[in-house]
């Protein structure tokens, strides 16, 4: 390889460790945004022209005001110490493409002192637009027990 095209490598390497980088962050303000039920932090990152399925109905949401709605909703029902996180966050970017995925660990402390951990799994899909990376795309779900066909939310990695 040539120093020119050693150079283009090394540009486009660095470029997207870079975006990595930014997609690492926009996660960690993103948790952050949900600990603190901050709804407008929270919907920051998200597109207006998202398609998402959420753990519930409809099978597909892909109205913004809608998934607004579904978070304000969870943050309701969530206690004081909620934190959402995703320990394992795999991220793939791709020029103005990034896609993440891993485990979502939701937990929340009951009043008796106990943490209340629940499990599931997520997958989302962002596009850099104007030096923005936004969410235009997440599939999260409950793995489903073949037994009961009800929403295995008891398992744990």
């Amino acid at each position: 390889m040539d120093d020119t095209a050693t150079a283009a490598s090394d540009q486009l390497r660095d470029g997207q460790l870079q975006a990595e980088r930014a997609i690492r962050r926009l996660h960690d303000e993103w948790f952050d945004a949900s600990a603190a039920k901050d709804l407008d932090r929270s919907m920051a990152p998200i597109a207006p022209s998202i398609v998402s399925y959420e753990h519930s109905s409809p099978l597909q949401f892909d109205d913004i005001a809608l998934i607004r709605e579904e978070c304000r909703r969870g943050f309701e029902r969530a206690g004081d110490d909620f934190r959402w996180t995703v320990p394992d966050l795999n991220v793939v970017v791709a020029g103005d493409l990034a896609v993440t995925w891993g485990l979502n660990r939701m937990a929340d402390r009951l009043p008796d002192g106990t943490e209340d951990v629940t499990w599931s799994r997520g997958t989302r899909v962002f596009q850099r637009s104007g030096g923005r990376w936004l969410m235009i795309h997440q599939h999260v779900s409950f793995p489903i027990d073949p037994t009961t066909g009800l929403a295995a939310t008891e398992l744990t990695p």
